[in-house]
């Protein structure tokens, strides 16, 4: 889905550039994991972002404990690390309370060091101590690896500092979803050489949220769209076996949700699908043929790379009153 949902970017970007306010475009999908493409796209594009009832990949808390176990070991005695390892220094559970984490960040106060500097250097809890200084240690061997990638040195930090472990041992739907998020993170690491750009790209999306609603895209699932509206809605996935899905039991309930996506569009409705999508081929929504074919406006050809197939997009404007004649 990546070509696709660089190029609904691309075309965000246009339209704001054309003088669309950021909050006056929506992407609207049918299902949340939908949206996981589509933000590092807009991420990439530098195109601000809200993902509506649902938290962002990079807010997310085992993507944000990752990211500050990598800024801890490359920067193990910076100050600038500090928060990192209050976040992280307890992840599994390693003895450490408020007293001792206190001890600690007098310590580095007063001699002007760094908080797992100071682990070393703080009288602790036994338990605590031999934990958070086995912890110290394999944060700054793993640090100092020259031959690691980003993403291989992420996985050998999660897994020597026990944090996978932690999640391991727990079958809660919860922990199966950040191991998940860990997993696509590694993925996004392994793209770039350094920590400082993985970083910088997590920055911009962790800066995206920000003020809700105010001049930023929407993303958001159908449910949620119900009752609002966007001059320019983009639509993405529109492809049987996803839109509707393999699973639908009630086509004639997936029809009326893509009627609420559709007339979320004051303006113009974009909708793209893929002819190619993970490998496999795949067939335009059913759901396109319920729109007459005189309302269309068919473009957005275009290589998707090399060796790849054409994506075929089609998109239309409407008036409510047009679709509201649909009878979807």
């Amino acid at each position: 889905m990546s070509e696709e949902a660089d190029a609904i970017a691309a075309e965000i970007g246009r339209r704001a550039a054309s003088g669309c306010a950021w909050h006056d475009i929506a992407v609207i999908y049918r299902q949340n994991r939908l949206s996981r493409a589509i933000e590092e796209a807009l991420i990439q594009a530098r195109v601000p972002y809200e993902i509506v009832g649902d938290v962002g990949f990079y807010q997310r808390v085992a993507v944000k404990d990752a990211l500050a176990l990598l800024s801890l070991a490359a920067r193990p005695d910076d100050r600038q690390s500090d928060e990192a390892f209050r976040r992280v220094a307890n992840k599994p559970t390693r003895g450490l309370g408020a007293k001792g984490l206190g001890a600690i960040e007098l310590r580095a106060r007063d001699q002007d060091i760094s908080l797992l500097a100071a682990v070393s250097e703080t009288r602790l809890s036994q338990k605590a101590a031999a934990a958070l200084r086995e912890f110290e240690r394999v944060v700054r061997e793993i640090g100092a690896q020259e031959d690691l990638t980003v993403g291989d040195r992420m996985r050998l930090l999660l897994e020597d500092t026990g944090y996978y472990d932690m999640l391991r041992a727990d079958d809660s739907d919860e922990a199966a979803t950040q191991m998940e998020n860990l997993a696509e993170l590694a993925d996004v690491a392994d793209r770039y050489r350094k920590i400082d750009h993985l970083m910088e790209h997590a920055s911009l999306a962790s800066g995206a949220p920000g003020e809700k609603g105010k001049e930023r895209v929407q993303l958001l699932t159908m449910h949620r769209a119900k009752g609002l509206e966007f001059r320019h809605v983009f639509l993405p996935a529109w492809e049987d076996n996803l839109f509707p899905g393999t699973n639908a039991r009630n086509l004639d309930e997936e029809r009326r949700l893509a009627y609420v996506a559709l007339t979320r569009a004051m303006e113009q409705a974009t909708v793209t699908s893929c002819d190619y999508r993970q490998g496999t081929s795949s067939t335009p929504s059913r759901f396109l043929n319920d729109i007459p074919p005189g309302n269309r406006i068919s473009h957005w050809n275009w290589q998707v790379g090399q060796g790849a197939i054409p994506s075929t997009r089609s998109a239309w404007e409407q008036t409510r009153r047009e679709l509201d004649a649909l009878g979807l």
